[in-house]
C-alpha cells in the first residue's frame, strides 16, 4: 500500500511530467522510482533514506517541465544543454513542495537531503555520498530501460548516450554490484530495440 506522501508525489508530480520531455519524463521518473525502490530492497537503509530516495527519485526531472516548448526533446545535445537547469528548477520545486504541503511528514534534515538529492543528480563528477550514488544508479537504470520507457532518442543518439554518458560516466562510479550487472542487461536490451 503506498504512504500518503508517496501519492501526493504522484499526484501533483506526475501530471507535471507531461510538460517535460515529450514521451519520456513521466515513464523515465516511474521507472527512477521502481529501481529505486529495488535498490533499496537490497540495502539495509533506515526508514528516513528510503522516504528522502524515493521522494528525490519523484522529483528528480521535475525541473525539465516547460522548458522543451520551443526545443526538441529526443535531440541529446539540447537535452545535455537543460540539465544544469532542470537541477537547479527541480530543487526549489521540490523543497517549496516539501516545505509547505509536507512538512509535518519531513524533518528539515530530510527536506535539505531531497533538496540537494535533486539538485545535484547530473554532476556526475560530485558524487560522493551513499544517497548521491542510489539515485544516480536508478536514474541510469530508468533510463535505458526500454520495458518501461519507449526510447525517444534516435539509433546513433543512444549509441552515443551509451558510450559516453552511461558507459563513459556513469558506470564507473555504480557503487553496487548488482546495479551494475543489471546496467549491462538493460543496454543490451536497449540497444537490441533498434534492430527489431
Amino acid at each position: 500500500m503506498k504512504s500518503f506522501i508517496e501519492e501526493t508525489l504522484q499526484k501533483i508530480i506526475l501530471p507535471d511530467l507531461e510538460k517535460g520531455r515529450k514521451d519520456f519524463d513521466r515513464p523515465h521518473t516511474e521507472a527512477v522510482v521502481y529501481w529505486t525502490k529495488e535498490i533499496l530492497n537490497r540495502l539495509n537503509l533506515s526508514e528516513s533514506k528510503n522516504k528522502v530516495l524515493i521522494t528525490a527519485a519523484y522529483a528528480h526531472d521535475w525541473g525539465y517541465i516547460g522548458l522543451f516548448e520551443d526545443i526538441d526533446s529526443t535531440n541529446l545535445e539540447l537535452v545535455h544543454q537543460m540539465k544544469p537547469k532542470h537541477m537547479e528548477r527541480g530543487a526549489k520545486m521540490i523543497y517549496d513542495l516539501l516545505s509547505n504541503r509536507l512538512s509535518k511528514y519531513f524533518t528539515t534534515d530530510e527536506i535539505a537531503q531531497v533538496t540537494h538529492l535533486v539538485d545535484i543528480h547530473d554532476k556526475l563528477e560530485e558524487l560522493k555520498s551513499e544517497d548521491e550514488i542510489i539515485l544516480m544508479e536508478a536514474d541510469t537504470l530508468g533510463s535505458i530501460d526500454v520495458d518501461k520507457v519507449k526510447p525517444t532518442y534516435s539509433k546513433a543518439d543512444t549509441e552515443l548516450m551509451i558510450k559516453r554518458e552511461i558507459r563513459g560516466r556513469r558506470l564507473p562510479i555504480f557503487r553496487h554490484d548488482w546495479a551494475k550487472i543489471e546496467a549491462e542487461k538493460l543496454i543490451q536490451k536497449r540497444l537490441a530495440w533498434y534492430i527489431t
